[in-house]
């Protein structure tokens, strides 16, 4: 397996040598070295970051930015104007620095100051000196692309527990700082005695208001629910220390005063909830890009929202946006992608008259009008994207967790009952909370969510992210796993055979080709301005653009300097034509992801089943099967979005994985057990997902479920400690024998302890997909390309 010289992302090569994982990589790459951006790759050094992929060939949406801009100027004061926005691709300090050059270069340019933990940009320039628009476009093509601020909920939760965790910091320090003295001897007559105590108990009172509070209102949402959460038993412990503390102070038991440890176990609690929140919330905002859903659309002169659809209106549909609600093509020849709902990648062209589908996405470059045939409450595609799936727990877990508590609150009630008996209730009530302070999951509050860190930056590795922490534990569970066909096992635009043709063009072809494909949706056209590399976008700089004429389901020609030039169909495929001569052709097909039969090689190695669920033709979806080395039970063709979710509910007994990336995948996805998405050019799936790929193969697979082995095994170590340690505090607070200063002592130790544990067992290499294991597969083998009849296009294997 090659790591990407650009953003360190592992992938399998198409060919001997090659050095990047895709042309986007490989173009920016390039601009850094033109323009004597060397040193990023010295501040970025091992850090791994996220493929560039096609955003620098892609004519971004940069409306938003001029009314942010003036807005911002108009309140701006002393001349210099701020505004902050979100950032998609920064990754590491190299980035910092770069986007930092690159705004120093732009005229009125003040300060740029970007963050790659919360994906964030802040400018500052001076006023009416700066194009920022333009800026926003250099910065696309060296592949980060901005977009208005968002503050998700995620972002909010995580400053909260920011400012929690602040808070309880320094009333931990405050409460040990007070508590020492008495534990170094301080006599109960001295002095300030009184006082050290007092300011102990408001630093615990304090941390539990500030940060308490935070545990114990979500273990009592969770109950009322009836749901039981790992909040619950941190709740207890607190509620148990901090009860008890209060009444040993007023009744003179210096043995049940825990002040210090609950100010102290509260900030650890809160540590390891940032940490997890932290880590899931990078994730999510490492994606700027939105829904090609349209929140609004134009009819006539009013702008009408997407909710306020009705039977009989017409609209607009835009160039690159899904069709809200089905409806008639009005007005206009349409080409439209089907790939969303249907799961066919051919764009397919419609005259008026005929209906379109919900989840058409309009291809050509010009708005077609539409008369909608239903609300948007009835339309097929509202149902699909409601997010019915959540954040799913483990039933293991779950089910551990009500032993542990159960244990937990009879051991301490029949502890204090024992001690009762015997005629010392004092004793009993201190051995009671005892039992319930040292049994708070300090392994689960504080290892396991660095566990899931440690896994989730594993798993970046290999270009695929997080958005659920509870990810996790149910991968392992997982024993079937589940693709769509287009655009998941294969990739979402069709892959250029003849690239020599490309490359052999001269620069007055290669010019007129990149202004033919600009700014094109037509996976064809993008195909070719990819292609084309950083040469077409060289000479467009240089040259500039033109008027392009489309005609939907033909072509696209524009009249240039050097006369007239086509790109469509012809005899012998896509043909370039200059004044109608033909000057090159270009041959294309679908083909699969890279790695993916070896992916799915490593996949029965484990012991999973592999199958396809698709929308597309049964026969397309058979040769995609053989050509993969499964069964044709496997693999299913033809199935309308309800059917696949059917089927998925029937194979799913808590241990499902669907892959998909498209909107007939969403109802599959509320019913399986995990789910993850390639992230493809017109996204929607990453926001449901619990986890998402930028990458263009499929190892990120075998290195999900190598990372979830690890971080059990780290989770393991760290709970079989736990357990050991649990046994032995408890029989001591049993017999009466722990005081505070020991649990104040041991708390902050075992955490320790427990984190490094998870560390040893989390710690363990990158797969290596370039290496196939002895005992592989050895009955069908990889069939190479798939036999098709004339006209249809083939899809081709790429074994690692």
């Amino acid at each position: 397996m090659n790591v990407c010289e650009h953003c360190g992302t592992a992938f399998t090569p198409r060919a001997e040598g090659e050095k990047y994982c895709c042309r986007g990589c490989d173009y920016v790459a390039s601009m850094i070295r033109d323009q004597g951006f060397g040193r990023y790759y010295e501040l970025k050094q091992d850090a791994t970051g996220t493929p560039v992929r096609s955003r620098p060939f892609e004519d971004h949406d940069f409306a938003w930015l001029a009314p942010a801009a003036e807005a911002a100027e108009a309140q701006s004061r002393d001349g210099v104007v701020e505004l902050d926005c979100a950032v998609e691709g920064i990754s590491c300090i190299g980035c910092v620095w770069l986007i930092e050059r690159l705004f120093e270069r732009h005229d009125g340019a003040v300060r740029a100051a970007a963050n790659p933990a919360n994906g964030r940009l802040h400018l500052e320039w001076r006023r009416g000196a700066c194009d920022v628009d333009a800026f926003a476009r250099e910065l696309a093509g060296f592949g980060y692309v901005i977009a208005p601020a968002t503050g998700g909920s995620q972002a909010q939760e995580r400053r909260n527990l920011a400012g929690r965790m602040g808070l309880c910091g320094a009333f931990a320090l405050n409460a040990m700082a007070f508590s020492l003295p008495h534990y170094l001897g301080m006599p109960a007559d001295f002095e300030y005695a009184g006082l050290f105590r007092l300011i102990a108990f408001g630093s615990a009172s304090m941390a539990m208001l500030a940060g308490g509070s935070y545990f114990i209102v979500r273990a009592w949402r969770a109950l009322r629910s009836g749901a039981l959460h790992i909040d619950l038993p941190i709740a207890l412990g607190l509620i148990a220390a901090y009860l008890g503390s209060i009444a040993g102070w007023m009744a003179g038991e210096e043995s049940l005063l825990y002040f210090d440890f609950v100010a102290t176990f509260v900030f650890l609690m809160l540590l390891g909830r940032h940490v997890q929140t932290a880590a899931v919330e990078k994730n999510r905002l490492r994606l700027v890009r939105r829904s090609p859903l349209p929140e609004s659309v134009k009819s006539g002169d009013a702008t009408v929202a997407t909710a306020d659809l009705a039977p009989g209106m017409s609209f607009q549909f835009e160039p690159g946006k899904a069709l809200p609600v089905s409806a008639c093509l009005s007005e206009g020849v349409a080409e439209v992608s089907l790939e969303w709902i249907h799961g066919e990648a051919d764009p397919v062209t419609l005259l008026p008259g005929a209906r379109l589908p919900a989840g058409a996405i309009l291809l050509g470059r010009q708005a077609v009008t539409v008369t909608a045939d239903e609300t948007w409450a009835d339309s097929l595609i509202s149902k699909l994207t409601a997010d019915a799936s959540g954040d799913r727990g483990s039933p293991v877990f779950q089910r551990l967790l009500k032993v542990y508590l159960a244990v937990v609150i009879v051991l301490g009630l029949a502890v204090f009952a024992g001690w009762s008996a015997g005629g010392d209730w004092r004793t009993g009530l201190q051995a009671m909370i005892s039992v319930f302070v040292v049994s708070c999951p300090c392994a689960l509050g504080v290892a396991v969510p660095l566990a899931d860190e440690w896994a989730a930056a594993r798993l970046a590795r290999a270009g695929a992210f997080v958005r659920r922490a509870s990810l996790w534990p149910r991968l392992r569970r997982v024993k079937h796993v589940i693709f769509d066909k287009t655009g998941t096992l294969t990739l979402e635009r069709p892959e250029l055979v003849n690239p020599a043709a490309v490359e052999g063009l001269d620069d007055r072809s290669a010019l007129a080709l990149a202004r033919l494909t600009r700014g094109s949706l037509h996976p064809v056209s993008r195909t070719l301005l990819e292609a084309l590399g950083g040469r077409g976008q060289r000479l467009l700089e240089t040259l500039g653009p033109v008027a392009v004429n489309e005609t939907p389901g033909l072509g696209v020609d524009c009249r240039c300097e050097d006369g007239g030039w086509f790109l469509g169909k012809g005899e012998r495929g896509t043909e370039l034509l200059h004044d109608g001569e033909l000057v090159a052709w270009f041959t294309f097909r679908d083909s699969l992801r890279p790695g993916a039969a070896e992916a799915i090689r490593r996949l029965e190695r484990r012991g999973l089943s592999a199958h396809i669920l698709s929308g597309d033709a049964p026969e397309k979806v058979a040769r995609l099967a053989a050509a993969l080395g499964l069964e044709p039970s496997q693999a299913v063709g033809g199935l309308c979005p309800e059917e696949k979710a059917a089927r998925v509910k029937a194979l799913d007994h808590q241990d499902t994985l669907y892959v998909g990336d498209g909107a007939n995948d969403s109802l599959a996805f509320d019913a399986a057990f995990v789910t993850g998405t390639p992230v493809v050019d017109r996204s929607l799936l990453e926001s449901k997902a619990d986890f998402y790929a930028l990458g263009s193969g499929l190892a990120y697979l075998a290195e999900a479920f190598a990372a979830a082995d690890a971080r059990a095994r780290g989770v393991r170590q760290a709970f079989g400690f736990a357990l050991s340690y649990n046994l032995a505090v408890v029989a001591v607070s049993a017999a009466g024998h722990m005081n505070p200063l020991m649990a104040a002592i041991l708390m902050p130790l075992s955490s320790v302890v427990s984190i490094l544990l998870v560390a040893s067992g989390s710690r363990t290499p990158l797969v290596d997909l370039s290496r196939r294991s002895p005992y592989a597969r050895t009955g069908t083998p990889n069939k190479g390309p798939i036999h098709h009849e004339p006209g249809e296009q083939a899809i081709r294997s790429n074994p690692a």
